[in-house]
């Protein structure tokens, strides 16, 4: 377990897997990422994990070779190559993908926010397509009816259980939506559908964004990631006895939870790609940066998340005097050039 911190956030990242398994402000020590799965059949899928070399299941020739859902990241020790109080890097390597991941992570001095940069190397001597997707979950007690979710999605689709690849319609618009003649509001998570929902952003815009905010609990947590790293954000809402028990924003490089096979014929969604490809011996690199804040009880969820120089600013909805504004370090390599 390795522990990041400054004097206002505490993070915690497992060597096991690699996941992010607590996010904290040390004034509101309300973790918002604490969901895990139980199922001891299934990898140690816990907070906000990564899904890679693939999002979602493998196919059935796959399986019986020993790949498994979201990937081989998630059972892998990874290496730490070094640590101190508010910066580590770490890397894996995938066996049977033959593709290598090194992370560092920053935390940004005196703010609640930590930046990511990840480089993704193809060992194998060919090509190959592959998924990276950043699995964030929140769980109770952040998570209930009351907390807003906002993003600046353009569009999307239902991921229809029985099998159909026709995604394209009807449309979904975020954040109401129609089904079965009744108006959904998707900023708040009261109703089991839809289960599993997928979101492109805009082509125009640089950065895609997503914040969870409940009000009552005085917390606010959010991403921020340049739109050509991650095209697409994958939402997943499993309900327990009518009341949420978790709530998946996966920001990634797919919307299609389907093997490779699948992803293949499909090709595209909405003139974005469901994959990417990796030459031999070439090297991919992404960032995000994600941040905490303390938010009043009369909050109104987010309206707006931008980056103006090496300010980020979050603007709330329908308030223009209650921006929350973080000063971040030149390092951080989604800042604009």
């Amino acid at each position: 377990m390795i522990v990041l911190e400054n004097n206002k956030i505490l993070l915690k990242i497992n060597l096991a897997g690699g996941s992010y398994s607590d996010f904290h402000l040390k004034e509101l020590p309300l973790n918002p990422i604490n969901w895990k799965i139980e199922d001891e059949t299934q990898p140690p899928f816990k907070g906000h994990f990564l899904c890679f070399d693939r999002w979602g299941p493998p196919s059935e020739a796959e399986r019986l070779n020993g790949f498994m859902h979201h990937g081989e990241v998630n059972t892998q020790k990874w290496e730490l190559l070094d640590s101190h109080s508010g910066e580590c890097a770490m890397f894996c390597t995938l066996p049977m993908g033959g593709l290598e991941l090194t992370r560092r992570v920053s935390l940004i001095e005196e703010e609640p926010v930590f930046f990511v940069s990840e480089k993704i190397r193809n060992l194998n001597k060919y090509g190959r397509m592959f998924n990276i997707v950043q699995h964030v979950t929140i769980a109770p007690p952040f998570l209930d009816k009351t907390t807003l979710f906002d993003n600046n999605t353009e569009k999307g689709f239902e991921d229809k259980e029985d099998g159909s690849l026709n995604q394209e319609e009807p449309v979904l618009c975020w954040p109401e939506a129609i089904h079965k003649d009744e108006r959904v509001n998707l900023r708040q998570f009261q109703s089991p559908w839809p289960r599993v929902s997928s979101f492109v952003y805009n082509k125009n815009e640089i950065y895609g964004w997503v914040t969870a905010s409940n009000p009552p609990r005085g917390l606010m947590l959010g991403y921020i990631w340049k739109i050509e790293d991650y095209p697409w954000i994958n939402f997943w809402r499993p309900m327990e006895n009518g009341s949420p028990a978790a709530f998946g924003m996966e920001f990634g490089t797919t919307g299609l939870h389907e093997p490779f096979t699948v992803l293949a014929k499909k090709g595209k969604i909405f003139d974005r790609n469901l994959y990417e490809f990796i030459d031999a011996n070439e090297t991919i690199n992404k960032t995000f940066l994600a941040f905490l804040a303390t938010i009043p009880e009369d909050f109104n969820g987010v309206d707006k998340v931008k980056l103006e120089s090496s300010n980020l600013i979050v603007k709330e909805r329908g308030r223009g005097n209650r921006d929350i504004r973080y000063k971040l370090n030149e390092s951080c390599l989604c800042l604009p050039t």
